[in-house]
């Protein structure tokens, strides 16, 4: 009787203890299929930032340009004015009159 007792007790015991390597693989797998998803949502968060962060600087870089274009085209006016006979030309007194 007692024989029968210790049997079935370990018995339940062993079956726990499956239960519990069961569980915990599945568990682990699920925690990282879980991680894995995470990660892939994050990656592709990154992404879309790196995205519009580049077309952002790409915007910014073709505003630059055209600043300077027009910053040399300005500049080359100045330069190309015809009043120039020693002193400041008449036009370029006159801007700073204005200020």
């Amino acid at each position: 009787m007692i024989r029968l007792a210790l049997f079935a007790l370990a018995l339940a015991v062993c079956a726990s203890l499956i239960g519990y390597g069961i569980g915990r693989k599945d568990g682990r797998a699920l925690a990282e299929a879980s991680q894995n998803a995470a990660l892939a949502r994050a990656q592709a968060a990154t992404m879309r930032a790196a995205e519009q962060a580049s077309r952002i600087e790409a915007s910014r870089l073709a505003l630059e340009a055209e600043r300077d274009a027009l910053a040399r085209n300005l500049e080359d006016l100045a330069h190309d004015d015809p009043d120039t006979a020693g002193g400041l030309p008449v036009g370029r007194v006159e801007r700073l009159r204005k200020r």
